[in-house]
């Protein structure tokens, strides 16, 4: 949320969009206050879980998209999100920086770093080159990812994979 209240400042028609969590439980109670104490009632909507199919229609409610995890392979979300034409910053952690490319189709910053995450959000905000160019790499990158293309990638594999094991046991029969 310091994210937030920093951009507000620069930013005042700013606001965050806050998707998933469990209103009952302790995360969501702390967050919450963290809100109220920080004066961004008005600036934060919590949007609690959203159903697989209404996701792009939600996504479609922002232009930036964070990712503020400390444990990360590669998050769907981010992927949802790049589709969606967001601009993407996310933590550099994990397997993050084989799906986001700093510069290119996001923007990463280091884990628990609210002032790099603000400077990421203040950059997009106020360059809409960057901005234009992150969004449509991050559509091109997440394109990549449909089915039509990764299921062909999988059967290729799969068959190479095959036609070796039966060379290698006619090799190894042979013997």
């Amino acid at each position: 949320m310091q994210v937030v209240a920093g951009i507000q400042r620069s930013h005042p028609g700013a606001s965050l969009l806050f998707f998933g969590g469990n209103k009952d439980n302790q995360e969501h109670l702390a967050l919450t206050n963290e809100i109220h104490d920080l004066g961004l009632n008005n600036m934060v909507r919590m949007m609690g879980k959203i159903e697989k199919r209404g996701v792009p229609e939600a996504l479609n409610l922002g232009d930036v998209f964070l990712n503020t995890t400390n444990v990360d392979n590669t998050p769907v979300s981010v992927v949802e999100a790049m589709a969606c034409g967001l601009c993407v910053v996310s933590t550099n952690v994990g397997g993050m920086p084989h799906l986001v490319r700093h510069r290119h189709n996001g923007l990463l910053v280091n884990p628990r770093s609210c002032a790099e995450m603000e400077g990421a959000v203040r950059e997009i905000l106020t360059d809409d080159d960057l901005a234009s160019a992150l969004s449509e790499n991050g559509r091109r990158t997440a394109e990549g990812m449909d089915w039509s293309v990764i299921l062909p990638e999988w059967d290729s594999l799969l068959l190479r994979l095959s036609h070796a094991r039966q060379s290698s046991a006619g090799i190894n029969g042979a013997s």
